[in-house]
């Protein structure tokens, strides 16, 4: 598959055919993953130039709906792009289209019933994960090199790890928010996905201006392994990430076992109450219609059913206050733990990517679990804190399924933990190619 690094070697004529080939395979993807193509962008000048990339369809593209994969949002076209998409389009990057997701980014399943399902690119029985699982199918199938997706609790990493590419969620509040579709002020932020951590970092700089290019070893890096983070894993999930673990330790990291307390707790508890509560507030804002109409206008049975319960029961402003202050308690304990490691480690998920209609529920380990929760468990502490984290292709399991590891680095540590991530990248594509 060809990276943003290879596009970037390409002169301006290549790319324009590259370009124009990306748009073909856009539009006959049988995968699901597209909403909207667009061919009439024009590519400018900058270190991006003439370069695809997508867009998940809950960000802002200028002259395009915004639809969050829902009727509920209507056909409007954006008047002016989301300021990421802005700096991307500025240093010269083409938006080829808009790609689907799990409605109104809900869910985690991408099985989205107003579009269509987006089928998982190694097995499209399967699940791509969501809630930005079309973006992540996109760079997948090598359509574009790059694709920005949205994560509130994992849903740039979790489809990332399902569809075997790099996803990369940064601090909340690192990257301009506006000219999104949100669920949550405090846990919501646009995200990228790529083939590589390096092309991960070459679209950072240009969303943020900064860089840090000093070369980072494994040697000597401390990997905090949480507890909490490794029980009730399916067996080969836990067989691949423990490999990677090993292949570390080789190259001369130190791993530690590190305890985040309650961790599993207030991401399941408390984070969800704060969405609960910032939701419906936020949506009013993109949708032309008053909250008691809201259901009848989204297609996704599971979606649907969040939305009445939240216009029905609304959460109170106490209990809202109460999960924020658990929210700033997780965090201290973070920075605790990042006193101790440079940077904590665990399965992106703790399953491999469930087939398609296991929106309910799933099996894991003998039992049927639910599945929201259990896909989410291990993004999800990480996103309530909001610290930044990378999801880096691990191995596959024995049928050929992507498993990812989530690195997760101090708040606002951005640019070392991408770093550390490349590093963790090369060691891991290194062992993978030794006979």
């Amino acid at each position: 598959m060809v990276s943003l690094a290879d596009w970037r070697a390409f002169p301006p004529a290549e790319r324009a055919r590259r370009r124009a080939e990306a748009l073909d395979r856009a539009e006959a993807s049988a995968h699901g993953d597209w909403i909207t193509v667009t061919r009439d962008r024009p590519a400018g000048d900058g270190p991006l130039s003439g370069i695809p990339f997508s867009v998940k369809d809950n960000v802002d593209v200028r002259g395009v709906p915004t639809t969050a994969g829902s009727p509920l949002l209507g056909d409007s076209p954006a008047a002016v792009d989301a300021s990421v998409v802005g700096a991307l389009v500025d240093a010269g990057a083409v938006v080829v289209g808009k790609t689907n997701l799990h409605e109104l980014a809900f869910g985690i399943t991408s099985d989205n019933r107003a579009f269509g399902p987006v089928r998982n690119p190694v097995d499209p029985t399967r699940s791509a994960g969501g809630s930005s699982g079309g973006s992540a199918v996109g760079v997948a199938l090598g359509v574009v090199p790059f694709a920005l997706g949205t994560d509130t609790g994992g849903s740039v990493t979790i489809p990332a790890a399902f569809c075997g590419v790099v996803g990369f969620r940064p601090s909340t509040g690192r990257y301009p928010g506006d000219g999104v579709v949100n669920l949550s002020t405090t846990r919501d932020t646009i995200g990228v996905l790529a083939r590589t951590v390096r092309d991960v970092r070459v679209v950072d700089e240009v969303v943020t201006g900064s860089a840090d290019r000093a070369p980072m070893s494994v040697e000597g890096l401390r990997i905090g392994l949480p507890r909490s983070r490794f029980e009730d894993v399916d067996p080969e999930v836990d067989r691949v990430v423990r490999a990677a673990v090993a292949v570390l330790e080789r190259c001369g990291a130190v791993v530690v076992a590190v305890d985040l307390a309650e961790d599993l707790a207030v991401a399941g508890g408390p984070g969800m109450e704060i969405v609960r509560f910032e939701a419906p507030r936020l949506l009013a804002r993109r949708v032309p219609l008053p909250p008691e109409r809201w259901p009848e206008r989204i297609a996704s049975p599971g979606v649907r059913a969040l939305i009445e319960g939240m216009i029905a029961d609304p959460l109170s402003a106490e209990t809202y206050e109460r999960a924020r202050a658990a929210r700033w308690r997780l965090r201290r304990t973070y920075l605790d733990v990042f006193g101790r490691v440079d940077v904590v480690l665990g399965p992106t998920t703790p399953v491999p990517a469930p087939v398609l209609g296991a929106d309910e529920s799933l099996t894991l380990n003998g039992r049927a679990v639910p599945t929201f929760a259990t896909v989410t468990r291990d993004t999800g502490p990480g996103t309530v804190a909001g610290v930044p984290m990378v999801s880096v292709p691990a191995g596959v399991t024995r049928d050929g399924l992507p498993v990812g590891v989530c690195l997760e680095g101090r708040p606002f540590g951005d640019l070392h933990l991408l770093r550390v991530a490349e590093a963790v990248q090369d060691a891991l594509t290194r062992a993978e190619d030794r006979p």
